[in-house]
């Protein structure tokens, strides 16, 4: 069987009113269109501000639209919204803000095979939100993992099982709460799941927990080098993943473009709270245009 390439990317935070970040996207898509990797995964945060700003859907899918190659995405907290109650105090998820992913992008939890792996797809904002979608979602979670036969186990989801220890207390807006954390968590031991993989911490770091490999994606966005490290070993840079299946083996390594602009929204967060507050900056004034 030939090598399957896949190439994760996340926190892309696109948006036609508030285009800041666009630079990094446009070098994004050039590059894809000369690796041709055989999938691209897109772990959430589409969107800058999608449960306010529903054009931001449709702006992010104009631009996957660029793409020359295959992808598969799952939302993030800046798209249909954050698990409620959200302790940032923004958007929380809501049927009707699922709806617009579910019309823009399609499904916000799957299961496929490639290359003889099975990756399944979470919408992890769903988890604990009291959503009738959320059952849906645990039923073929479980489901896939049961049915996989001989198959290694990929996860992909948006947020982390946690940001600094598995046994971490509270429900941070950081990374998964601690009731779905040690949900999934039962379930990766159970079935060997071998990788799981996420975005929304614009980090790169690479752990493993009990035969389970853990890779946080950088974002194309933006960093905030204000954060420090936590006392980890990460990388806080613009970039993405580049993964290479083969058979039960794959290999991953970060990718750090040299065309990439590393956005330090540090001063900016200093002063607006939230990039979801920065004044508007319509696309159409982006240099590119």
């Amino acid at each position: 069987m030939a090598v399957f390439r896949l190439v994760q990317v996340s926190d892309i935070h696109l948006s036609r009113s508030h285009a800041y970040f666009q630079d990094n996207w446009d070098v994004f898509v050039d590059l894809m269109a000369d690796e041709k990797p055989d999938m691209i995964l897109i772990t959430g945060d589409l969107c800058l501000n999608g449960p306010k700003h529903p054009d931001d859907f449709v702006f992010a899918r104009e631009q996957i639209e660029r793409l020359k190659v295959p992808w598969r995405a799952i939302p993030g907290n800046h798209d249909a919204g954050d698990v409620p109650p959200d302790p940032k105090g923004q958007k929380q998820i809501t049927p009707k803000r699922r709806n617009l992913w579910l019309k823009n992008f399609g499904d916000d939890f799957w299961v496929e095979d490639w290359a003889g792996w099975r990756f399944i797809g979470l919408n992890g904002q769903m988890m604990e939100s009291g959503l009738k979608a959320e059952r849906d979602q645990k039923a073929m979670l479980e489901e896939a993992l049961a049915t996989a036969g001989d198959r290694p186990i990929a996860i992909a989801n948006h947020k982390p099982l946690w940001q600094l220890t598995a046994d971490e207390k509270g429900k941070s807006s950081s990374a998964m709460w601690p009731k779905s954390r040690k949900y999934l968590m039962r379930l990766c031991e159970r079935h060997k799941v071998k990788l799981y993989m996420n975005g929304h911490l614009h980090t790169y770091r690479a752990t493993r927990h009990k035969g389970t490999r853990l890779i946080w994606a950088p974002a194309v966005a933006f960093i905030n080098s204000r954060k420090g490290s936590w006392g980890l070993k990460m990388v806080r840079s613009s970039g993405y993943i580049r993964y290479e299946f083969d058979g039960r083996k794959f290999t991953h390594e970060l990718v750090l473009p040299p065309l990439f602009i590393d956005n330090d929204v540090g001063n900016w967060q200093t002063h607006y709270g939230s990039t979801t507050y920065l004044p508007p900056r319509p696309y159409g004034r982006h240099a590119a245009r």
